[in-house]
């Protein structure tokens, strides 16, 4: 029972994340084009820092919930060299190493989207948590590209999801 309710939480939450980034790549992009980019840097600034301070209710246990259930695995097959050596090792581990990448780009995305003047670890910091600065310092150039990046490997972490219980 308390693996079922690991994965449910799990599935919930990567439901609300990759939901969140089609969301912006889907919609919020196609919107970008007949807005303007000067309109839409604004939009997108604000939903950013709300993205930033909502998505790690969504993230925290997702990943918590992920490397619980992947070193359980591991556990369960008698070690890494047993659990490597079957299919659905490797493509657990596949699908690891695109959530670590995509965890990547969310931790990174205060520093690729936004321009930051802080020096200070402490105010490094506080960029990360809460996006510091204004409208005008949203890079809108990096936009299409980081978020194409992150649906990609969202989808090739559902696909392999997929497929580890198929193949």
């Amino acid at each position: 029972m308390e693996h079922q309710i690991v994965v449910l939480i799990h599935l919930i939450c990567a439901v609300l994340f990759v939901g969140a980034v089609a969301m912006e790549v889907l919609i919020f992009e196609p919107v970008r084009k007949i807005m303007g980019d000067e309109i839409f840097q604004k939009v997108e600034f604000y939903l950013f820092r709300q993205i930033r301070r909502t998505y790690p209710l969504a993230i925290i246990p997702l990943y918590v919930t992920g490397f619980y259930m992947y070193f359980g695995h591991v556990e369960n097959l008698g070690g890494f060299d047993a659990f490597i050596a079957t299919t659905f090792g490797q493509l657990l581990t596949l699908k690891m190493a695109f959530a670590l990448g995509l965890l990547t780009i969310f931790a990174g995305s205060p520093f690729f989207f936004m321009h930051h003047r802080q020096t200070t670890l402490g105010g490094r910091v506080r960029h990360f948590l809460i996006v510091t600065g204004g409208p005008e310092d949203f890079r809108i150039g990096r936009f299409e590209l980081i978020h194409y990046m992150a649906l990609g490997f969202g989808l090739c972490i559902v696909i392999i999801a997929k497929l580890m219980f198929v193949l």
